[in-house]
Order: C-alpha cells, then structure tokens, then sequence
C-alpha cells in the first residue's frame, strides 16, 4: 500500500470551523496563519491533534485509558493519512513550585547521576574530605599522623541522661571497661563521683577509653587489635586522642571505616541520586522542604503605617487573633514601654532606630521583667521581638484563619539555611570539577553547556560516565539551538513565558530524534527578538528535515516566509471566521489582493500596522527608576516619560520583564492600588509614582478558568442585562428581582444542570461527554424564567448574540450600549456574549481585559503596563490594539508596553533598549529615546533589526 502523502481532513465542524476539507502534505512546514479567533487552534489543535491522539489512547488497554487525559472525539467526518501527533502548545508548568528548567529537560535526572557517581564529597561542617578507609588504612593513618605519640583510642558508646547512666556504667564496668570519657574528661569506672553535678536533666556523652599506648611501628598489631574493638564498639565511629608530651594538650582524630569526615569523623551514608533531589527528603533542605524559599515576616508589611503609634495601631497583626492575645500582646507594650523605655503614643517613625530595632528583633539576651495574665509576681524573661512573636504564633496556631490572616503580613524569601539551592548541606558540599549541584543549576544554558563539553572532553575515557555527560550535553546544547542560551537551569518553570516553555519542550524533541512524527506548535516565537529568531527557524528546519511533519499555527513574518505551505483561516474571527481564505507557498500568498486574503499584503509589505494619531515628544516628566537590581538588572536607571506610550524591548533573557514587572509594577501596585506585595531590595527609589492614579496591567492570563465566565459576565454587561430584565412588566408582576436571570444561583437556572446547559456523563476509559440538559435544552434557565422577554428575546437568546447583534437589540439602552461598543471598537464584535471564557484565545481574553478598561470613565492618570500585549495577534487585530492603545494614551494615560513585535516599536513615541545581550550579558539599558536614537546605537539589537525592517518596508 503507498504510503499517505497529505493529511486529509474533511467536514472539520469543531468550534467555528465552517464544514472545511484540507489537504495537508506531509513531510513540510506548514503554517496556518488568520485573525485572532478565525478558527486556528480549532483546526490544528482541536482537530488534527485531538483526533491523532484519540486514535493512539485506542490502542492502548482499557486500564492505561482510564488513568489517561482523553480528549473528546473533534466534530469531524474523518481524518485519513495520521501518524503518531504531538502537540507542544503554550502552557507553563502549572504552577508547580518545584519544576525548573533543569527538571523538565531531564538534565537535572542526569546530573543527579553525575554527582551521586563522581562527585568529590567534603564535609558540611569543616570541609574536610569524606573517604572510605579500610582497618588497615585507619592504622596507617595513625602511625603517620602521630608518630611517637601518646595515644588514647575511643570508641562513642551512648549519650543519655544521668539517670540512665547510673544503670548504665556499671555494665560497662562489669564488661571489663576500667575507663570512660564523660564530656570530655576522662574518668575511671571505679571513681564514686563519675556523674558531674548539676547534670540532672542534660545528657551526658560517653565514649569508652579503648586502649593507651605509644604509636609507634612495633605496637602496629597492637593497634590494630584495638581500633578493631574500637570500631565495633562505636558503631564504625572512633576518637584518637594524642599527646606529644605531659607538656602538651591532647588533640583528637576522627577515624572511620565507613564514609567519614578525615578532619571531625562524622559518618555519612552512600551517596545515591536521590540526595541530590531536592523532591527527596535525603537530599531537601530540612527548613524550606525544597523550595528554596520560605515565607518571612518583614518589617515593611508588620509596620505598614509608620505614621501612627505603637498606642494607636502600628503594629497591626499584633491587633489580630484572639481576645486573650490581643490582650497579652497590650500588656507586653504597656510593660516594654516603661523598661525600654519609649514613648507609647509617639508615632513608630519618629521612635529612635534602637528602640525600633528592639521592638522588631528583640534584644538578645537582656531580659525584661513581665507580669502576664495569671501571673503573681512579674517574670524576668527574654523578648523574641514583634517578628518572632509572630513567627512563633505562625508556627504553633491550629486556626487556619488566623495563619492565613498571618500570611498577609509576609513575602516569600529565599530560605535562610539553603540560601535557594534547595538541597540540604550535606548534598551541596558534593563538587564534580570544583562545582556542587546548586551551582551548576544556576549556570545558565551557555555557561552550563561549557561546564559540560570540558566534562565530556575529561571522561571520554570513563564509559560507565560518558554516557551521562554526553547527555547533559546534548540536551544542552539543543536549548542553545532554540534560543534559550540565556535561562538558567534553576528557573522556576512556570515563570516562563508561553514561547519560551514551549520552546524548552520543543528542545526536549529535538533530542528524541523522532521521524515521520506530526508536530503541533502553537506560536513557538512568542517572546523571541527578531534576533533569536533565526535559532527557533533552525530548529523547525531540521525537524522537518528529518521528516517530520510539521504544522505551525503563527503570526511571524519570518516563520511565514520560510514556510513550505501556508494555509490562512478567516476572513474575520467567531462566527465570522472559520472558512479557508488561501492554501498555498508564502509566494502565492503575498500575490493575493487585500479582498481575498488578508494576510497576503502585510505578508507582501504592500499594508501595514499605521496610527493616525501623532507622535507625541517627551515633555520632561519621567517615571523614573533608579538602581533596579534584581535579577541579571545592573543597578539600571529607567525613565519612562509620563503621558507617553513607550515601548520596552530587547532579546530574550535582556532584563525587560523583570525591570517592568518585578520591579516597577511590583512598586507601583502596592503605591497606587494597595498591593501588599512587596520586593525589597530590588531598586533603591522610584520617581514621580505620585503623578499616577492606579495602575492596570494586562497580560495574556485566561478571564477566567470556569465555562461559567464569559465576555458578558467579564466586563460587567450581564449585570447590566439582568437589572434589564427584572424591569420588564411581566418580571415586575411576578415579582422577580435581578438575581432570577443568573445561572450561577438558584430561582431562575435550570436545577437539573445548575445552568451550565450540558449534563457531563462519566465514560469510564474514554473521555467524559456531555449532553445538552433535557429539561432546559442547553439554554441554562427554567421555563418561568425564558417567559420574560425584552423586544422578545429572553435571557437565554441575548446571550446567545454576538455582540453586533445585541448592539441592534439594545441601541436605546445607552449603558448597556456602552459596554458593547467598546467590545467592537476593540475588534470583538464577532463574540457570542455568552461564550465561554475557556474557549477564547489569548489574543481575545486581552483584548476583552482592554475594552474593560476603556468602558471604564476616562479620567487619565492610569499606568498601564503591558506584556507582549500581541501575542496571537495577526496584524489585523494588531491595528486594532494599536488604535485603543492610543486612544488611551490621548486620554491622558501612560503606557509601558514589553514587546518585540517591530511593527508596535516602530510606532511608539519612545523605546527603551536592554541588553546587549541575555542573561549574564544583559541587565543594563543600551539606549533609550525615539526610534531615531536608537538606530543609531551601534550596540543595539533592536536598532539593527529596526533598520533592516524600514529598509525592507521601503
């Protein structure tokens, strides 16, 4: 039988696919490209890969399915010509803590091996090297290091309370023990005053005296006779005490037969892979179970008004928790008070810094004198401080409520005992070249695959670690190849970007060396520089080269142009969309008019992105920040001029979100709306905060993860609707108030599917189905309810419009009208008003979070801060984001946007250039000014880049 040359789909009806059949050749990149919402992802993902995947779960046993993710069957009449299909979409690590780079590409699995196998082990304590020494080995060691020596050999017996000891010594005696050595002082078994006094309830350590004699080469037997009891006697745990002369102070050895410490002789098991895990409890850190991180109580949040007196409430999660706490906690101020002393009503700013010091940390070991509920006579005792206090009630509290009311007086900080390596110390004192795992890890891709190609180069020799090397290596070097040389292999995995996870995963391919394998990728550019993006184009190639096929749902020009076929969806999106525009080479497509395909012209740079708007100059008022120092950041200044939009821009891994997000819009949340998060030590000030009102930032996060949110409910427009309806007369006569049209509450849902329309039937080992509800037939209310009608359409119907249609409907309703222009003017007038928010792309659900705002009264003063606002955007919606943007910025706002796409920079009225490079060559700002200044950087990335673009725009 010849094998398949196309995949063939026909009668794709998935989401608002309009009945399409498409022919796919196998064994070539394609790209399907079209509007936000045309139907993309419904064909590349919801189809083709559903079905592929569908296909494989049948082939495995009932029992695999049934522990399985299963997909549901796509609305499809067939798809012939499927091979095995993988999908590597935008998601992160799902908000695992513990996941990282290094994890995920299976580096740190082979890494674990590297160390537990070759690493050199020293001690956590003094750093002295942990061997293994043989009985005779131990011998040498002694007649080497101590030649001539007095020596005393002793063997740890127990340790224990004097109580227990008085029992015990005399069974040591009775074994023929004459001497012991009891904290460290040397006593005979016959003595009566053995147990020193006042040792009641401490323990007491006891080692056995073994042996004395002369370490010299004729007592060798001698020697080994006893260390070999010794041993035995002190579970492979032995002290050598020697003395040069009666002159001299003894000075004591640590031996071992097991691994040992050759400086203190602490024992320690074998090493195997799981001590360097840190999801292991043999290799965590004990204090952060590790994370690498553990939440603290911080001054900034405990003291959150400095303005007001300890009297009058600047203490304030001292004000919270139970009546007798509280009541405790007034009673230790009024007392602090006096003995400090300080004044109560004085406010906390204006108290010296010892005094506040004190308060906060406590004072060591003075003690103070306090008299407590049901106390007689006060108690001198030690004061924790504020900060201890609270971290002791954290502690010790049963009540959830209270604990959780203590978390909002705290950040999460690196852990104090692991210092964010997570590992315990024992672990991290193991080194392969000089380096412990905790510091490979934060290597970054580029440092990481230099570490491991000299490894490579060192152990060609060694086949039992060659192999490993080599596989740290490679999957190194495939990172490289995808762009991501400027992460570091500790990096939390669900801070990534949707791009770059997707990439990570796409490197992990990469190093399987599948063939005749169907990809998936959903916009594998998204968050790379025009400069990167070679790499990541590199990388497509040689998947398909090994002949693979691979599809490629994407926006980028570059991805476009390199592509073997391009299938474009559209012509618009929702209900509009859904149909096959074009299917043909990036050739053929940039030759299509405007009115057949609307991809071809910006393709063909014959149309582009414009404003109509001018240019704005800065007017010399700058939000500006000073020595932001976090991450790879080198104590940057930034200024963003107020009342301006500015773009942020530079490769990947050059500092740009950490700058904008972690440490402006960290600064300016907790300013402007309140936040109680908090990143001290990040930057030293920020200016002109005060210019600004609140601040709004918009992401590509979903508008909601339940099918119950959608566009309606979002931006407030069923609020509107529902107040509607309850004033319509037959509402009004049956007494129904506004909450009777919600599906989310009972009165007017339909009880029998809580108004999600759909009744889910659990289908064992295949995917669950749904079925529309028999009572309400899918439309979510009761029968009374649909009853009330407005220019006769219910509830059900209304929502069941795409929002031009209920523009028609309600044209009188000015309020209701204002929500759904706003909707349009930001190109989603082709939205069903009740669509579920889990079925939007990211493109929609930002756009939908915009519109919000713009709905909202237009006063200015608003700090929008926005990242990589066009991510899945083609350039149609493009032009409509760009269109709002502006109309925000001539309402007087500031926008701050992080973003590579060269059509955005080039129309914003300031940039802001980092890098030059990522990671460890970025951190500083390259150049900053209109787009002329940059261009004319020589070091500037995005300069070159820019100029290029223009050049091949002219």
């Amino acid at each position: 039988m010849q094998a398949a040359t196309h995949i063939h789909v026909k009668g794709a009806r998935e989401h608002n696919l309009k009945n399409l059949e498409v022919r796919i050749p196998r064994g070539k990149l394609v790209v399907v490209t079209g509007p936000s919402g045309s139907g993309k992802s419904s064909l590349a993902f919801d189809t083709i890969y559903a079905e592929g995947y569908r296909k494989y779960m049948e082939s495995l046993s009932t029992q695999a399915r049934q522990v399985l993710e299963q997909l549901k069957r796509p609305d499809v009449d067939f798809i012939h010509g499927l091979s095995p299909v993988l999908a590597i979409e935008q998601r992160t690590g799902g908000g695992s803590p513990r996941s990282t780079i290094a994890t995920v590409t299976e580096i740190a699995d082979y890494a674990r091996l590297l160390w537990a196998l070759h690493g050199e082990q020293r001690c956590p304590k003094d750093g002295g090297r942990v061997v293994q020494r043989s009985l005779d080995d131990n011998v040498a060691r002694v007649l080497r290091e101590v030649p001539g020596e007095r020596i005393m050999i002793l063997a740890p017996a127990l340790k224990a309370k004097a109580s227990v000891l008085r029992d015990e010594l005399p069974r040591l005696r009775q074994r023929g023990f004459q001497r012991v050595r009891l904290d460290g002082e040397i006593k005979n078994l016959d003595d009566s005053d053995l147990l020193p006094a006042g040792t009641r309830t401490a323990e007491i350590q006891v080692d056995l005296v073994i042996d004395r004699l002369v370490a010299v080469a004729d007592q060798r037997s001698r020697l080994a006779d006893s260390l070999e009891l010794a041993f035995r006697e002190g579970k492979d745990r032995v002290f050598i005490l020697a003395q040069k002369s009666s002159a001299t102070p003894w000075r004591e050895i640590g031996l071992s037969q097991s691994l040992a410490c050759e400086v203190c002789g602490d024992v320690f098991e074998k090493l195997t892979p799981r001590h360097f895990s840190f999801n292991h409890s043999e290799g965590a850190c004990g204090t952060c179970g590790g994370l690498g991180r553990k939440l603290r109580f911080i001054p900034e949040l405990v003291i959150a008004d400095p303005e007001k007196s300890v009297r009058g409430g600047a203490i304030k999660p001292w004000r919270i928790g139970g009546k007798n706490l509280i009541i405790k906690h007034n009673a230790q101020l009024r007392q602090l008070a006096e003995q400090i002393p300080f004044d109560a009503d004085t406010p906390w700013k204006d108290l010296p810094a010892k005094t506040r010091e004190i308060l906060l940390n406590g004072a060591g070991e003075r003690l103070f004198a306090f008299k407590l509920k049901r106390m007689r006579e006060p108690k001198a005792m030690p004061f924790s401080g504020i900060i201890g206090d609270l971290e002791e009630s954290f502690r010790e509290t049963e009540s959830d409520g209270f604990r959780a009311r203590l978390t909002t007086f705290m950040i999460s900080g690196e852990c104090p005992e692991c210092h964010g390596s997570r590992l315990n110390a024992r672990s991290s004192a193991v080194t392969v070249n000089g380096k412990n795992l905790p510091a490979f890890f934060s290597f970054d891709v580029g440092d990481a695959h230099a570490f491991a190609t000299a490894l490579v180069v060192e152990l060609a020799g060694n086949e039992a670690l060659k192999e490993i090397v080599t596989g740290i290596e490679q999957r190194l070097l495939f990172l490289l190849e995808t762009g991501l040389g400027y992460l570091t292999l500790s990096r939390d995995y669900d801070t990534l970007s949707g791009g770059e996870a997707q990439r990570v995963r796409l490197a992990t391919q990469l190093g399987m060396g599948l063939m005749g394998v169907i990809y998936v990728l959903d916009e594998p550019s998204i968050g790379l520089h025009p400069h990167d993006n070679q790499k990541l184009l590199e990388t497509l190639r040689e998947l398909r080269d090994r002949g693979n096929t691979v599809l490629v749902v994407e926006h980028d020009e570059d991805t476009m142009r390199i592509a073997d076929e391009i299938i474009e969806l559209g012509p618009e999106a929702g209900t509009e969309g859904g149909s096959i525009l074009f299917q043909g080479t990036p050739a053929e497509l940039m030759k299509m008019p405007a009115k057949l395909s609307r991809t071809g012209p910006f393709l063909a740079r014959k149309q582009f992105v414009t404003k109509d708007v001018a240019t704005k100059k800065a007017d010399g008022l700058f939000l500006t920040v000073r020595e932001a120092r976090a991450n790879n950041l080198r104590d940057v200044d930034a200024r963003f001029p107020v009342g301006l939009l500015t773009v942020v821009t530079g490769v990947s891994g050059s500092g740009k979100s950490t700058l904008v997000n972690d440490v402006l819009a960290a600064a300016a949340a907790r300013k402007l709306n309140g936040a109680t998060r908090i990143t001290p030590g990040l930057h030293r000030a920020i200016e002109n905060l005060d210019h600004f009102e609140k601040l709004v930032q918009v992401d590509q996060s979903p508008i909601g993860r339940s099918p119950r949110s959608n566009p309606a409910t979002y931006v407030g427009l069923l609020d509107l609707l529902r107040d509607l309806f309850a004033q319509v007369p037959l509402a009004k006569v049956r007494g129904y108030k506004a909450s009777r049209f919600s599906f989310n509450v009972r009165g007017g849902r339909c009880e029998r599917c809580q108004g999600d329309g759909v009744i889910k039937l659990d289908m064992q080992f295949m995917a669950d189905a749904y079925a529309p509800c028999p009572s309400c037939g899918g439309r979510r209310f009761n029968r009374e309810t649909l009853e009330v009608l407005f220019h006769g359409k219910s509830i059900a119907d209304v929502l069941d419009m795409t929002v031009r249609e209920a523009m028609m409907l309600f044209r009188n309703i000015p309020r209701v009208m204002d929500k759904l222009e706003t909707l349009n003017a930001v190109g989603l007038g082709y939205l069903t008003l009740g669509q579920s928010a889990t079925t939007l792309s990211g493109g929609e659900a930002q756009r939908l979070k915009l519109s919000l705002e713009l709905s909202k009264r237009q006063q200015g003063g608003t700090l929008y801060i926005l990242d990589e606002p066009t991510t899945g955007l083609h350039w149609v919606d493009i032009q409509h984001l760009m269109d709002l943007l502006f109309k925000l910025r001539d309402a007087g706002n500031t926008l701050i946007v992080i973003e590579h796409n060269l059509d955005v920079i080039a129309l914003a009225d300031w940039i802001i250039d980092l890098g030059p490079g990522g990671g460890s060559a970025g951190g500083e700002v390259v150049a900053s000014g209109p787009i002329a200044t940059i261009e004319a950087e020589p070091r500037s990335l995005t300069g070159a880049a820019l100029k290029r673009w223009r050049k091949g725009a002219a």
